[in-house]
């Protein structure tokens, strides 16, 4: 069995529990990995700003990688040897008669390059004051005051390092100078073998009680599947081949492991329809069916979850919600949703890595490079007599063994009567940014 149903049931029962504590917790949680971006566990310059604050890149598990070119094999099938276009008997008719053989086939896909983001701080006075005045100190998240100009300027280049790497973490392509793959090219058809390639849902800028038109991997779907019926058919495919593949299958999928991805509004909109599709008589999620005390009730405790986003049962597997606003936002009204297998059990299915500044700064002497954070940044001041100015890199990448059980959901529909929000611009509407021409739909 691919999941221990007793042990998923526990620990719902423990989360319910504890929702207070969950809830408080949710913004640091890491299902798995060595470190956050920036660990919380160590006392570095930027980790005192940062620490559990970049939830779905500390999810993946930011790790140290001096290796460029990664390549991955696998075997897609093993069969009974064809012949004449059909599969070779396995009985054998008598004793001296040879057994038939078998085959197999293979398909892959190689990683090659680390993005490449760096910003520039602005120039600074070095014989400047370290205080306007005593009263008035910057902080750290542990509530110790910031006293040097240069921890200060590395913070806010840091900061918008952070933005260019959470745009990126989505829709990045490597094929630009200095990108990261993110999301989009990831989770995506067109791979070597159709045997890897991701679940790809496009719901045609439906809204989530669903309808006509919605394709799986260009197949159009019968019928007029809601959202949650998609769901739960793509979460039972991924779970099928779970169960086929042999280092998977006997592992046990914990909380965490599979989570969804998508816009802050879009998740309250998720909880509620899901609310109205689990207790609400009727298929539409009408305001006044969530009014009632079975709804309200319901929708109550699908609240908090891992990340303090909310949290769904499909199939028998609670799934946490993580809201993440940069580049999800497709248009006024479309959004997309990813639903991330991160591992299964011990087996990690998705990796951060990033390459060592610590490596680079001690290799050059003493010619002002440093790193900070176990080697994640790395930094140099350049000088021209009484001034000086700050220069800040960083090269990761992400990537997932197993593309094929990953799903992402394009053109959901979701209006609010909210003002939406997102960090991609100062004053936001919609990131004009995000959208994507060939699949944006016109709503």
């Amino acid at each position: 069995m691919i999941v221990n149903q007793y042990a998923l049931a526990a620990q719902q029962q423990a989360f319910q529990a504890s929702v207070a504590r969950a809830m408080t917790l949710s913004t640091s949680a890491t299902p798995f990995g060595c470190s956050n971006f920036f660990d919380r566990c160590t006392d570095e310059l930027m980790s005192l700003h940062f620490a559990g604050g970049l939830p779905l890149l500390d999810w993946m598990g930011f790790e140290v990688s001096d290796e460029c070119h990664k390549s991955f094999e696998y075997i897609t099938f093993v069969r009974p040897a064809y012949a004449d276009n059909a599969a070779t008997a396995g009985h054998i008719a008598a004793p001296c008669t040879d057994p038939k053989g078998w085959e197999y086939g293979t398909a892959g896909f190689t990683i090659d390059g680390f993005g490449r983001y760096g910003r520039l701080g602005p120039t600074r006075d070095i014989m400047k004051p370290k205080f306007y005045c005593m009263t008035d100190p910057r902080r750290r998240l542990d509530g110790t005051p910031v006293t040097d100009e240069r921890e200060w300027d590395v913070r806010f280049t840091t900061e918008a390092l952070i933005q260019d790497i959470s745009r990126d973490i989505i829709s990045g392509n490597n094929n630009t100078a200095g990108k990261m793959d993110g999301l989009e090219l990831i989770v995506k058809t067109g791979y070597d073998s159709p045997i890897l390639d991701s679940q790809v849902i496009n719901f045609g800028g439906k809204t989530m009680a669903g309808g006509t038109g919605i394709t799986w991997n260009g197949t159009a779907i019968p019928g007029s599947p809601d959202f949650v019926e998609v769901l739960r058919a793509v979460i039972r495919y991924v779970r099928t081949r779970i169960g086929w593949s042999p280092m998977l299958r006997n592992q046990s999928m914990n909380l965490g492991d599979m989570i969804l991805v998508m816009p802050s509004h879009v998740a309250t909109e998720l909880l509620d329809f899901f609310t109205c599709w689990s207790v609400c008589p009727g298929a539409t999620n009408q305001p006044v069916q969530l009014q009632t005390y079975e709804a309200r009730k319901f929708r109550d405790s699908l609240g908090g979850g891992l990340y303090g986003h909310g949290q769904i049962t499909i199939e028998g597997i609670p799934i946490p919600i993580l809201a993440y606003d940069y580049e999800l936002i497709k248009g006024p009204t479309l959004n997309d949703i990813y639903l991330l297998v991160g591992s299964v059990g011990s087996v990690r299915l998705w990796f951060g890595e990033h390459i060592s500044a610590a490596t680079a700064a001690a290799g050059r002497g003493n010619n002002g490079y440093f790193s900070t954070d176990g080697g994640r940044m790395l930094g140099l001041y350049t000088n021209e007599n009484e001034c000086e100015q700050l220069r800040l890199w960083m090269h990761p990448r992400i990537y997932t063994r197993a593309p094929w059980a990953q799903v992402r959901i394009q053109n959901v529909k979701v209006s609010s009567f909210d003002k939406l929000i997102s960090p991609d611009t100062e004053s936001s509407f919609y990131p004009v940014s995000s959208f994507v021409p060939e699949l944006a739909i016109v709503s």
